[in-house]
């Protein structure tokens, strides 16, 4: 599928990131959100989560961090990864009742870097 069509199908736009991140669960497990929008994210990580798991997740946004439950939609090998590192993992992440104050931090971190984003240009 191209990502204008998997774009097409997600009930919220995706904003491509370099966030530093933790999945606490059993053991924190350090992430990079690789993307993001308001009904959850994209992140890669050194373990595969389990798909289905609920897990905290810690995002560090400009203003502090942000902090939520999420659901592990799906995870995989990343096909990037190189073949003399350790293996890395891409996981969709799913928000689930994201607190009113974070989620308005959320929309407003979202807003905020695709204003600033389209007045630096392409």
């Amino acid at each position: 599928m191209t990502r204008a069509a998997d774009d097409v199908r997600r009930r919220a736009p995706r904003l491509e990131t370099q966030l530093e991140g933790t999945l606490l669960g059993r053991t924190p497990r350090p992430v990079t959100v690789i993307d993001l929008s308001e009904t959850g994210c994209l992140v890669q990580c050194a373990g595969c989560p389990e798909p289905g798991s609920i897990l905290d997740l810690e995002i560090q946004l400009g203003d502090g961090p942000l902090r939520t439950k999420v659901r592990v939609a799906e995870a995989s090998l990343d096909g990037v990864s190189l073949p003399s590192a350790p293996p890395r993992y891409l996981a969709g992440l799913a928000f689930l009742g994201l607190p009113v104050r974070e989620e308005s931090r959320l929309l407003r971190f979202l807003d905020d870097e695709r204003r600033r984003r389209c007045a630096s240009g392409p």
